[in-house]
Parts: structure tokens; C-alpha cells; sequence
């Protein structure tokens, strides 16, 4: 087998009932041995390996420069997928990797403590059997996390984050959000706090299992809608543009999203083309959709974040950074396995060590 300190050859008992022809060995399960014969530590730095470069660059670099081992690109990959699918099935049967704890969560200006959570989805590219071409498929990203405030002068220890990703359904990943939450005390924080974009069914599941939280709906998707609006408006006059758009993005900031539909609804474009009013009826339907979670001025004046870069953030560096390289294609099962030990790996340091800690004998 191979260990952290080299190969090893062991001299085992083997039994054998001559009766029901059943065989089994012992002190593999004792040892925690797999059949990728590695040791649990071996099986431990081959996996984060597998999560943090291609199978390849683990095999042929990462580990023989880091400690010495030296195995196979196969055995990377199925050791680092064979531990996804561990995290899977432990989260299917309600259990959380990290350990349960409470965070003190940071403070509005109003000195309520606040605890965020959001929601995205990002895409992989897939391959189907023997390398065919298949369609890519969306991942969903969850994050439950306590931001720094400039309200409250108690910093929150660095890396007080938790993810939640993979091939989930939204319910599930839902689910598994709450979960995760429930995990770190999320019920003990005075305000609950969902960001998202505006993708089909977020705000849903994020009043489904977060009943007590205010959704909001990212600032800069919300802007996004309006910089299409102004292209639409003024296409070759850039100036004109940029002071349309500076003047709706204050409206939208300061004044809210009613006050954003109710200027849109009084926009003139009896004599603009078809082209420019179907792109303002597609933005009216959109605040008319949303504006709801857009009471900017309010959430500033209480301190709150406006924006879901960290669950943006994670999406890239959960999935993105590992699985959406230049020429990656994945099939679906290895694709899955990887995001979900992602997420356990790039979590607060404790769910890491507590998943292994719980795992010598897979």
C-alpha cells in the first residue's frame, strides 16, 4: 500500500468460510484501508490534491513535489471522487460535514446581529460516454457566511463562511443551505439576510427555508437591467449614455426600485422603434417582478450588504476555478463528486478536518 512516509507491505490475516464462501480481512477495516490501497493520511493529501489542480498536474506534480507520493492520474481522480461521493451521502442522510457551532454573527447600525446566506447557479461543460459531445449542466452554489461590518468593531475570526454546491435540485440545495446554517446558529442572529440574483426560483426556495429573511436582490444584477436600457437608448452617443445611466443608478440606489418602475412607467417612447420599446417593456416587467427587494435606501441605512458578490465569489472558486478550465469537459457523476468536496475544502477549516476525521474507514 501506499503511505505518507512510502510504500508499505503489510502481512494481514485472511479468512475464509469454507460454509458461505464469504472472505473478509480485518484490519483493513481497522486501519481504515481502501482499495485504492492507501492509507487514510495518503487518501486524505491525494483527494485535496484532486480538488485543488487537474488530475494530471496532481499526479505528475503536486504530489510527488509536496510529500513524495507518486501515483497514478486514475488513482487521483478516483480517490478524489470516491471522497465526493462520501460527502454526498452523508449530506443525503441529513448530516452536516462541519462541526456545530455558533457565530457571532456581525452588527447592523441599528446593533442587530445579521447573518447572510445566497444562492446562484453557474454552468460546467459536460461530456457525454467515450468523450461524445453533451449539453453543459448548471451547478447550484449555496453560501451561508458572517461579513466583516464597519458597525460593529468586533472583527468575526477570518473565514467564517460554509458552502453548499453541486447537481442539486433547488429544493435540495436549499435544504442542504438550511442545514448548514442551522449548523453555525443562523437562529440566533436577530436579522437573516438572503442575496441573490434575479434567477427563476431563488427567491422562492430563499423564503422557503428562510422564512425569517429579508431577500434582496443583487444592486449590480438590478444595474445591469438599466445599463441595457441606456445602450438601447443612446447607442452611438456615449456621454449621453453614461449621464442617463449615473442619474437612473442614483434613482435606483437612493430612491428604491418603486421609485425606479414608477420612472420607467413614465418614459415616453411613442416614437421610438420597436427594437428600444420591447427592451423597456422587458426591464418594466423585470422591476415590476422584483422591486420588491429592491429598497436599497433602506438596506443602506441599516448596513446591510446590497450585493451578492460572495456568493458570485463562489461560484468561481468553488466551481469555477477547478472545473470550468480552458478545454475541461466532465461527465456528470465526477463533475458532482468534485463540486461537493469543493465545498467541504474551501468551507471554514473545521468541515474539512471533521470530514476525514469521520471517514478512516470509507
Amino acid at each position: 500500500m501506499v503511505s505518507l512516509f512510502g510504500p508499505l507491505v503489510l502481512l494481514l490475516a485472511y479468512y475464509r468460510c469454507t460454509r458461505c464462501r464469504t472472505s473478509c480481512k480485518p484490519w483493513d477495516q481497522v486501519l481504515g484501508l481502501s482499495e485504492r490501497a492507501l492509507t487514510p493520511a495518503a487518501m486524505q493529501v491525494v483527494a485535496q490534491a484532486g480538488v485543488l489542480v487537474s488530475f494530471g498536474q496532481a499526479s505528475e506534480q503536486t504530489l510527488p513535489r509536496m510529500s513524495g507520493l507518486r501515483v497514478s492520474e486514475s488513482t487521483v481522480e478516483r480517490t478524489t471522487e470516491d471522497a465526493g461521493q462520501r460527502v454526498m451521502a452523508q449530506q443525503q442522510q441529513g448530516n452536516s460535514p462541519g462541526a456545530k457551532s455558533c457565530w457571532q454573527w456581525q452588527r447592523d447600525a441599528q446593533g442587530r446581529s445579521c447573518a447572510y446566506v445566497g444562492l446562484d447557479h453557474t454552468g460546467i461543460r459536460q461530456q457525454g460516454p467515450a468523450g461524445a459531445h453533451a449539453e453543459g449542466k448548471m451547478a447550484g452554489v449555496g453560501i451561508v457566511y458572517n461579513p466583516r461590518s464597519e458597525h460593529d468593531p468586533a472583527k468575526p475570526p477570518r473565514h467564517q463562511v460554509r458552502f453548499v454546491a453541486g447537481f442539486l435540485e433547488l429544493d435540495e440545495l436549499g435544504r442542504q443551505l438550511r442545514r448548514q446554517a442551522d449548523a453555525v446558529g443562523i437562529a440566533s442572529a436577530d436579522q437573516q439576510i438572503a442575496l441573490s440574483d434575479g434567477g427563476a426560483g431563488l427567491e422562492r426556495v430563499l423564503k422557503t427555508f428562510f422564512p425569517r429573511a429579508v431577500c434582496i436582490i443583487d444592486f449590480w444584477h438590478a444595474k445591469e437591467h438599466l445599463v441595457e436600457l441606456a445602450q438601447a437608448l443612446y447607442p452611438q452617443d456615449e456621454s449621453a449614455r453614461k449621464a442617463w445611466l449615473d442619474s437612473w443608478c442614483h434613482r435606483l440606489k437612493h430612491q428604491g426600485g418603486k421609485a425606479t418602475l414608477e420612472s420607467l412607467r413614465q418614459m415616453d417612447l411613442s416614437t421610438a422603434s420597436p427594437a428600444l420599446r420591447e427592451i423597456h417593456r422587458k426591464q418594466l416587467t423585470y422591476f415590476q417582478n422584483h422591486c420588491h427587494r429592491m429598497d436599497y435606501p433602506d438596506y443602506l441605512a441599516k448596513g446591510w450588504q446590497i450585493g451578492s458578490g460572495p456568493v458570485e465569489a463562489a461560484c468561481k472558486t468553488v466551481v469555477g476555478n477547478r472545473l470550468k478550465g480552458g478545454g475541461m469537459r466532465w461527465g456528470e457523476p465526477g463533475a458532482n463528486a468534485v463540486c461537493h468536496l469543493r465545498a467541504v475544502y474551501l468551507s471554514e477549516p473545521s468541515c474539512w478536518q471533521r470530514f476525514w476525521s469521520g471517514e478512516l474507514a470509507p
